[in-house]
């Protein structure tokens, strides 16, 4: 009794709950893609992939990361004029994006106009996909864990059904897709339910609150969405170069090796950045001290990121051969390259949102930066000296993560440096 009283008040509640929710949708994933594998190509594999990685560019600024503010101000009242502006914002910033498309097929000559209408599936992405952070942050406010966990379940389970009978029916590329897509709205409806009761008890939000929000906020836009943008740019550089470089089949062996490296930052790394915010943020306002969070986040998520991810470095070219199929031990041999950018990323992405509690997007942003110029480095210095994957990998897995591991000494920098002097600030 006594230890379940302590993990409920405990810190780590909020991460236990959300970890079971997304375990569970995560294995969902998990058991459907050796199925994947054997009914689509490495090829349309890469497509989807493209697919994908566009949007994902899009997705975390799209709504000018002002959906993280709702997070951690410090005004009920305010945090719901956040959620207005946040969701208006992910419509205008899906509008502008399709417009792009249009004009980017009638330009033609580049891999918008190659895949055709499958392109337009990506504004359909981004728009569900955007809202439904917004309210998955507007959860997390008011510390609703075990609904965002419920909500994660159902949506893998209906984009799992979807992927999978389309593979079975041979849609291809555009079935995948389109699970993606469409998934997002399921369970929105029960997550927005709170803000809905609010919105019909207070005014409309004006054109002017609109802008006074943008207004207010604008150092957090500023320096926060280039600085997730080019994060984003980061890896969607590394598929391009891929592709680029090498070859379709590479890149969608690529695809699976970041699918599984990413497993463990969906599964515990998103859920911990998630509480760490909310509970750093909460310990800023009040004074209390923000070094004893950072330490206890950094010893457990330290111990979590050695031990998996040197295992995994170990068993996955034998492993992913036997999970995903003939010829994807080369999967494999990518995810040991990886792995010690990887386990370095699953440390600094749990806590780099800290930057918004302390008001520093700036540094977010130089890092960020920091990510696409060596990418962009090893991408010519790939072409110029003629080197293979492995080596082209090697060089990233290197420099990324020297990169992640200056943010999580310089995130520890500044929260030694704040501890106890909240209220000088």
């Amino acid at each position: 009794m006594r230890l379940e009283n302590y993990i409920k008040n405990s810190q780590w509640s909020g991460v236990i709950s959300l970890g079971i929710g997304t375990v569970v949708a995560q294995l969902i994933n998990i058991i459907i893609q050796p199925l994947l594998t054997r009914m689509i190509t490495p090829e349309e594999l890469g497509v989807y992939s493209f697919i994908i990685s566009m949007a994902n560019l899009i997705i975390p600024v799209a709504s000018l990361k002002l959906s993280m503010l709702i997070v951690v101000d410090g005004e009920d009242d305010n945090a719901e004029l956040l959620t207005d502006v946040s969701i208006l914002t992910v419509f205008l910033v899906t509008f502008i994006y399709t417009i792009f498309l249009v004009i980017m097929m009638f330009v033609g000559n580049n891999s918008f106009y190659e895949i055709g209408f499958l392109s337009f599936l990506i504004p359909l992405i981004i728009l569900t996909n955007g809202v439904r952070f917004i309210f998955v942050n507007h959860n997390n406010r008011y510390m609703k864990y075990s609904l965002i966990s419920r909500v994660d379940i159902l949506r893998e389970s209906l984009k799992g059904f979807i992927q999978v009978t389309s593979g079975f029916l041979g849609g291809g590329v555009f079935g995948q897709a389109f699970g993606y897509a469409v998934s997002p709205a399921l369970g929105l409806k029960i997550q927005a339910r709170d803000y809905m009761i609010r919105l019909k008890k207070r005014d409309k939000i004006t054109l002017k609150e609109v802008l006074s929000i943008y207004i207010k906020n604008k150092k957090h836009i500023l320096y926060l969405v280039p600085a997730q943008f080019i994060n984003s740019f980061s890896y969607a550089l590394i598929t391009m170069s891929v592709i680029s470089l090498f070859s379709a089949r590479e890149a969608g062996y690529y695809s699976i090796s970041f699918m599984v490296l990413g497993l463990p930052l969906v599964l515990i790394s998103n859920n911990v950045s998630r509480v760490f915010l909310q509970k750093l943020g909460s310990d800023f306002r009040e004074g209390k001290s923000v070094w004893k969070n950072y330490i206890s986040f950094i010893k457990i998520l330290g111990i979590i990121s050695i031990l998996g991810f040197s295992l995994l470095a170990i068993i996955a070219p034998k492993v992913s051969e036997l999970i995903f199929g003939l010829g994807y031990e080369e999967a494999g041999r990518y995810i040991t390259i990886l792995c010690f950018m990887y386990a370095l990323r699953f440390i600094a992405s749990s806590l780099i949102g800290g930057y918004v509690v302390f008001n520093k997007q700036k540094m977010d942003t130089i890092f960020q930066t920091l990510l696409v110029l060596s990418g962009v480095a090893i991408h010519y210095l790939t072409k110029i000296f003629f080197l293979n994957i492995y080596e082209y990998l090697g060089l990233i897995s290197i420099t990324y993560g020297i990169v992640y591991l200056l943010i999580i000494i310089n995130l520890g920098f500044i929260c030694k440096k704040h501890s106890g002097n909240q209220n000088n600030l």
